[in-house]
């Protein structure tokens, strides 16, 4: 299909099939948009048909399922933004996301506080490292790996059983 060709399609069919998509969608230059890359993607493609009749299917075929698709993005967008709202309007959701954010808020300044190895362990575990890899790469031995995490483990837990204490009052 040459530049006259797809020149003398775009003519007579653009604006049939701006406002066959404007049936779906409710903005004009949505559809506009839409359809003009209808006509991009058959220039690209390259794309002959047998007859008039071909031509014209594929066009209101490719607008009808280009329009579904938008249809089917707002609708997931609209869910999203739903979802967004639910929450913003949510008391205890909210509550419940600022305690974890600052629940991993002390964790990581609890870890900056352990002594440089254990803090290492512990930040590659957080990574999802296995013990066995934490011991090839920082190139010690898998026992103490595993002795220095309990370590660190230990010290959090001491460092958190006051925190637990007010979480659990917080969310009862």
């Amino acid at each position: 299909m040459n530049k006259n060709e797809l020149k003398q399609i775009f003519d007579t069919y653009y604006q049939a099939l701006v406002l066959y998509a404007n049936r779906f969608l409710f903005t004009k230059d949505e559809c506009e948009d839409l359809v003009q890359d209808v006509f991009v993607s058959l220039w690209e493609k390259e794309t002959t048909f047998p007859n008039d009749l071909s031509l014209k299917a594929f066009l209101y075929k490719t607008v009808r399922n280009k329009c579904y698709n938008v249809i089917k993005h707002n609708k997931v967008k609209n869910k999203y933004a739903e979802n967004i709202v639910q929450s913003l309007e949510d008391d205890n959701l909210f509550l419940k996301q600022i305690l974890e954010e600052e629940i991993v808020r002390q964790l990581h300044q609890a870890i900056e506080l352990l002594p440089a190895r254990k803090k290492e362990i512990i930040k590659l575990s957080l990574k999802g490292l296995k013990n066995a890899e934490i011991s090839e790469e920082l190139g010690i031995k898998l026992q103490t790996v595993k002795t220095l995490k309990s370590q660190s483990y230990k010290i959090l837990r001491e460092q958190f059983q006051e925190l637990s204490t007010i979480i659990y009052f917080l969310l009862t």
